[in-house]
C-alpha cells in the first residue's frame, strides 16, 4: 500500500523508499530558492535521504554548471552584510556555513568597506542607542562584534579626545551636565 507524504515522496509500508525526485533536480529547486554553499547544499540533499553517491553528482554537477560558486558566496556575503561586524566574525560566519577558512579570509579582506569602517559605524551605533554606556562596556560589546581590541580602543580613544575637546570649548557660563 502506498502513501503520499507532504514532499511529494513515496514511501511503502515496512520499508522506507528512496525519495523519487533526482537529487539535482531537488538541488536546483532549492537554489532557485537562495542561493547556498557546497557544503550547505550537500547538506541538504543528505538530510533528504539521497544517497553519498547521487548528492556527489548532484553538487559536481551544479558546480560545474555554475549554480554553485563558493568564492561568489562569500564575496555576496561580505558586502551584503548590514550589521559591521569585525572581520573575524565575517570570516567565522563564512567559514560556519562551510566556505575554506582561505577563501572566507580573502572575500573579507577584499571587502567593499575596510573594517576600519565598519568599527566605526558600529561605535556611532552603539553610542546613539546606548548614549551612557561606558568605554568598558562598549569595547566588550564591540569585541563581541568580531573587532581587534586595539583597533577598538584606538577609535574610542579618538572619540574620548574629540568628546572632552568638545566640553572644554563650550563657553564657561554654559552649564554641561
Amino acid at each position: 500500500m502506498r502513501r503520499a507524504t507532504s514532499r511529494g515522496e513515496g514511501e511503502t509500508e515496512g520499508d522506507v523508499a528512496r525519495p523519487k525526485a533526482k537529487a539535482r533536480v531537488v538541488a536546483l529547486r532549492l537554489l532557485a530558492q537562495r542561493r547556498l554553499t557546497e557544503a550547505q547544499l550537500w547538506t541538504r540533499l543528505a538530510k533528504r535521504g539521497y544517497p553519498e553517491d547521487e548528492v556527489r553528482t548532484a553538487v559536481e554537477s551544479c558546480k560545474s554548471d555554475g549554480f554553485v560558486d563558493d568564492a561568489l558566496y562569500a564575496q555576496l556575503f561580505v558586502d551584503g552584510r548590514s550589521k559591521a561586524v569585525g572581520n573575524a566574525r565575517l570570516v567565522a560566519d563564512l567559514v560556519r556555513r562551510g566556505i575554506d577558512r582561505d577563501a572566507a579570509k580573502r572575500s573579507v579582506a577584499s571587502a567593499e568597506r575596510e573594517e576600519d569602517e565598519r568599527l566605526e559605524a558600529a561605535i556611532d551605533k552603539l553610542f546613539r542607542i546606548r548614549a551612557n554606556v561606558s568605554y568598558p562596556s562598549a569595547a566588550r560589546a564591540l569585541e563581541r562584534l568580531g573587532f581587534p581590541t586595539p583597533a577598538i580602543y584606538r577609535h574610542l580613544r579618538v572619540r574620548a579626545s574629540s568628546v572632552f575637546s568638545e566640553v572644554d570649548s563650550t563657553p564657561a557660563d554654559v552649564n554641561v551636565p
